[in-house]
């Protein structure tokens, strides 16, 4: 009890820091300029924690190591991918977002997306996805949130993450992408410290008391239990699934909102290679935990040390884990790491929901602007806050893990976006036309394959054979018809200023 105590000390100590900070950015927070893109003035190791820190998310924290649980190196696929992302976001897009941040109005992706193909229908579209996105990313934030303070303090799901969604709430709402930004530092901070101390913990614990023993017990306690595929190359799925996460984690990292978004608040296009630095080398370590964790939970079960997760409590192996063996005040910091890995993600999806409600749809849709787009904001972020609460709620009793929406939120982002931004800014051939399909395409493939691979729950009509991720297929699909559609359409003529922001 008392070992529970200090952990709840130093994780509410962790919540009040991210308060003060909230307080502190909302005295800095004068306009929607302000709340949407940090006034376009960060630098080097902001972008560079705040790529990491809302990329890694509880999907990572929870998430992760719940999937290595059940699917062994499989799960590699998916994070190990993800580094590569960072590269080519930064490669492909960094410089051209932040030429057009220059020279023109933008605050938003859909505000980029519309000067780009010159159509409101085009941020229209992109504005729908980012709004499902959203729900769906935050409801994965929510429920690894619920799960960890559940697990740990012994009370109602709801209750705990309603309790999350709250302190997230009072500093996103009133500072914006500022409060995020800075507690993002934090955050991350704590999230390298954590996993790398969960790492050594976890292959010493594998390593029965000795670190450099924990990979070689592992791999033979998985060959005695004939589970030796689950250490193999390709883990549980097979080489076609592990191959589609390529796929999908290292290209579809181009296509993610909530990271691309951040080059349009950088002040110049100088921090842009140390910042992928910064991101690469957080993101790496956190990794460690990830991967680390998921094993260390299965190598105890296989060898009578602990009692199986339930199926369907995959998510349940990285704070069970925690508990049983780390001391008490590094659990304090890993726990307020995992806290941080969920609400560092959940205030970017909360601001960038907030930019769609107030910016992006009555452009797109009312073509109109919006009277006091701060105010407005706010409203929409408590809106969103609770909406995807409820969409957690929703998918707790439908038993989804938290991996497995995460990649479907991650699925739906990259075949929307990666097509439309991530080669459309870098082909001026590509047509509004090919953009609005590539769109609708791999929104509608993503969520119509995923319907057919649930409903009905006892025979479900059609799912994608050798567990092929959804997302890379609609990511597929959505490519080829940017390219498809542009060439079959006639470009429309570029202003000079849109041009020579294309040729950057």
């Amino acid at each position: 009890m008392e070992d529970r105590a200090l952990i709840l000390w130093i994780v509410g100590l962790y919540m009040l820091c991210c308060l003060i900070l909230g307080a502190w950015a909302a005295r800095r927070t004068k306009s929607s300029r302000d709340f949407f893109v940090a006034g376009k003035g960060i630098g080097t190791i902001l972008m560079g924690f705040a790529a990491f820190s809302t990329t890694m998310s509880g999907f990572g924290f929870i998430g992760g190591p719940g999937l290595v649980y059940k699917l062994g190196t499989s799960s590699f696929w998916i994070c190990c991918p993800a580094v590569l992302g960072f590269t080519i976001s930064t490669l492909l897009i960094a410089k051209r977002f932040r030429v057009f941040s220059a020279l023109f109005d933008i605050l938003t992706l859909p505000d980029a997306v519309a000067i780009r193909y010159q159509s409101e229908l085009c941020r229209f579209l992109t504005a729908l996805v980012i709004l499902l996105g959203v729900i769906a990313y935050l409801g994965t934030n929510i429920l690894a949130f619920g799960t960890v303070a559940s697990t740990f303090f012994n009370i109602n799901f709801t209750l705990a993450a309603v309790g999350g969604m709250t302190v997230v709430i009072l500093y996103a709402v009133f500072g914006g992408i500022i409060a995020g930004l800075y507690t993002d530092v934090i955050q991350g901070g704590i999230m390298v410290i954590a996993s790398a101390a969960l790492f050594w913990i976890a292959m010493t614990t594998a390593g029965e008391g000795r670190f450099s023993a924990g990979p070689e017990n592992l791999t033979q306690a998985f060959h005695a239990a004939n589970l030796s595929e689950a250490v193999g190359p390709w883990g549980v799925l097979g080489p076609m699934a592990c191959l589609a996460f390529l796929f999908l984690f290292g290209l579809g990292g181009s296509g993610q909102p909530h990271v691309i978004t951040k080059f349009l608040m950088l002040k110049s296009e100088k921090p842009v290679r140390w910042s992928l630095l910064v991101t690469t080398l957080a993101y790496t370590l956190c990794i460690l935990l990830w991967m680390s964790v998921g094993f260390a939970m299965k190598y105890l079960v296989i060898t009578g040390q602990a009692d199986p997760l339930p199926v369907g409590k995959e998510d349940q192996a990285a704070p069970v884990f925690l508990l049983q063996h780390a001391p008490a005040w590094l659990a304090g910091i890993v726990f307020s790491g995992l806290f941080a890995a969920i609400m560092s993600t959940a205030d970017s999806f909360l601001n960038i929901g907030a930019g769609v409600f107030v910016r992006d749809i009555p452009r797109g849709f009312l073509r109109r602007t919006v009277a006091h787009e701060l105010m407005w904001a706010r409203i929409a972020t408590v809106l969103l806050a609770v909406s995807a609460t409820a969409f957690a709620l929703w998918a707790k009793q439908h038993g989804d893990l938290i991996a497995i929406l995460g990649t479907f939120g991650w699925g739906l982002f990259a075949a929307a976006f990666v097509p439309a931004v991530s080669i459309g800014f870098n082909w001026k051939r590509a047509t509004w036309q090919g953009a609005a399909a590539a769109i609708t395409v791999g929104t509608i493939t993503n969520i119509g394959l995923d319907l057919l691979g649930k409903y009905p729950k006892e025979t479900p009509i059609y799912k994608i054979p050798g567990s092929v991720s959804i997302g890379a297929v609609a990511l597929m699909a959505s490519i080829i018809t940017l390219i498809g559609v542009s060439f079959l359409t006639k470009p429309r003529t570029l202003d000079k200023k849109l041009e020579a922001a294309l040729d950057c």
